[in-house]
């Protein structure tokens, strides 16, 4: 004689129609918030199917199978394009598959797609996370998910992996560079400081200003946002200054096309008119003429370091080192 089949916390999300999220929250205690009305109809959920918190450990437990989420911000960003092809590619070496979702930035998709990969009892979730959703990422790593933060981080979510790169020290060697060849009026464009990736490189430029005795003016800085079809402005702002900039880094691969394209629709010579770096070594910039200096990452390291990174046991922080690539368009003033 066989026993009763055992439900599942989808079958509670089900009866007490909220997500798995939701349900995780109840479960685990100072996760996130739970109203008490919905609280309490997830509860009677649960004592009508007869599920357990240890139904839970164990559903969890036995059910996470051989695939990982991979949550990237922006496809179309060759930045993220290219960690993605990466990690895949490691991933079927390791037979393993991949659901992979972009969040274009959005908190709202991210939790939505959040919810879906737990749905899919993931073994691992890869992400460049939003600002937002840490109470949902510390239910996903308490539920024995392992979460791999690359690139970016959130300082909230204690139990997550961080792999990402020396933003503050390539921010600093770059302004530094660009005021050895005499450049004193530098220009930082960049997307929007509710990451730490953002707020790492604007420090690390910063600190390269100091270094180079030049003074911290902040008109020199502008913060656009990843997908504003607009972000080229940030250019004519720095160019209608009274003293515009005659070198800028650009310090986030999304805008770096807008900006590139502004300059010629502004028909400026580079290095001429105005000396670049760019973050990121996209294969454009080592088309264009002249080519580009860039920020170059060692995205190889970073997929190969995520995907040693599966267990489950959180692993300390890794910083990887990206380096700076001298081309062509940084001109040296006399």
């Amino acid at each position: 004689m066989t026993g009763k089949k055992k439900s599942t916390i989808k079958e509670v999300a089900a009866l007490a129609e909220v997500s798995i999220g939701v349900v995780s929250r109840v479960l685990n205690p100072g996760s996130g918030s739970v109203s008490e009305r919905t609280r309490q109809r997830i509860l009677k959920a649960m004592q009508t199917l007869n599920y357990t918190p240890q139904s839970a450990a164990r559903e969890l437990k036995t059910s996470l199978n051989n695939t990982i989420g991979l949550v990237v911000a922006d496809i179309a960003n060759d930045f993220f394009a290219e960690i993605a092809d990466l990690i895949v590619r490691r991933a079927r070496e390791m037979a393993m598959n991949v659901i992979l979702v972009t969040t274009q930035e959005d908190p709202q998709l991210e939790r939505e797609s959040l919810e879906m990969l737990m749905q899919k009892r993931v073994k691992a979730i890869i992400a460049t996370p939003t600002s937002d959703n840490s109470d949902m990422w510390q239910s996903i790593s308490e539920m024995g998910i392992a979460v791999i933060f690359i690139d970016r981080y959130l300082k909230d979510v204690a139990h997550a992996s961080v792999i990402g790169f020396n933003n503050e020290a390539s921010a600093r060697e770059a302004t530094c560079y660009l005021a050895r060849q005499g450049h004193r009026r530098i220009g930082w464009i960049s997307g929007p400081l509710n990451t730490s990736t953002s707020l790492q490189r604007l420090e690390g430029y910063q600190q390269g200003l100091q270094a180079s005795g030049i003074g911290w003016e902040p008109q020199y800085a502008v913060v656009k946002n990843f997908r504003d079809p607009l972000a080229s402005q940030a250019l004519d702002e720095l160019l209608a200054l009274q003293n515009p900039p005659t070198a800028i880094i650009i310090g986030n691969t999304s805008i770096a096309p807008m900006i590139m394209s502004r300059i010629r629709a502004l028909k400026l010579a580079v290095p001429e008119d105005l000396s670049l770096i760019v973050y990121h070594d996209s294969h454009w910039s080592r088309l264009l003429s002249p080519s580009i200096s860039v920020i170059k990452h060692p995205l190889e390291a970073l997929a190969d370091k995520a995907l040693s990174s599966l267990s489950g046991e959180k692993q300390e922080p890794c910083e990887l080192n990206s380096r700076l690539i001298k081309r062509e368009s940084v001109l040296r003033i006399k």
